[in-house]
């Protein structure tokens, strides 16, 4: 499993936005994989993140310039990817586990944490679309009865390679070759977990709070609830 988060690294260039890219393994516990001191965490890349709006450049257009920035990510998770795809990892490794037995391994991406905005990124879509599935973007955040259906990114692969690109539009999906189209034995929108800082307790939790405060200002009970 994978997770990202974009920061901030300083050095002899100044101050420049980057974004690692930290593996783990999918058995490990959560109170162990969560806890800092534990390095249940490998930092194995930092992902550029190029200009996307320069304005200078004649004849260089700002689209122009996301798809070429959002496809050297790409490329180099292409790169980190790479040994996914070889026959040995397709034929499986002996590993000694912890109990000293050898088993036959076959290493998969599992699950790659991200934010929303993150996702938006690593899937290849645009940031008012769901990289799960193809709710319309005038849907979004409703409750539905009957979920829409899942993303076919293997039907995006064939319009990339047929080079159509108004049916990549009409789902919000870049035109730009997604890494996740190559690896083998990964669906992307099994990828998608929830982001515990961003999605619940910057999200779902401060939506709630915003909820249940107006709520008690209108009944005049905010008092007595800030009190207890």
């Amino acid at each position: 499993m994978l997770a990202s988060d974009e920061t901030h690294l300083t050095n002899f260039s100044g101050d420049k936005k980057v974004w690692p890219v930290y593996m783990s393994l999918g058995n490990i516990r959560s109170a162990i994989r969560n806890a800092p001191t534990k390095q249940a965490w490998l930092p194995i890349a930092l992902l550029p993140v190029g200009p996307k709006r320069v304005n200078k450049i004649p004849g260089y257009t700002i689209d122009t310039q996301e798809i070429q920035a959002l496809q050297t990510v790409h490329n180099v998770l292409a790169y980190i990817l790479k040994p996914l795809s070889t026959a040995e990892c397709q034929q499986g490794y002996e590993v000694v586990c912890a109990d000293r037995n050898v088993r036959l391994c076959f290493p998969k991406l599992f699950c790659w944490m991200a934010d929303h905005m993150e996702n938006a990124t690593i899937h290849g879509i645009a940031s008012n679309r769901c990289p799960t599935c193809t709710i319309p973007t005038e849907k979004l955040g409703e409750y539905l009865e009957t979920p829409f259906p899942t993303r076919s990114y293997a039907d995006y692969d064939a319009a990339y390679r047929k080079s159509d690109v108004v049916s990549l539009k009409a789902h919000g999906v870049k035109n730009l070759e997604n890494v996740f189209w190559s690896v083998p034995n990964v669906n992307p929108p099994d990828l998608v977990r929830a982001d515990i800082l961003h999605n619940i307790l910057l999200g779902v939790l401060v939506h709630m709070m915003d909820w249940i405060q107006g709520f008690l200002e209108h009944h005049d009970r905010i008092n007595a609830f800030d009190h207890v």
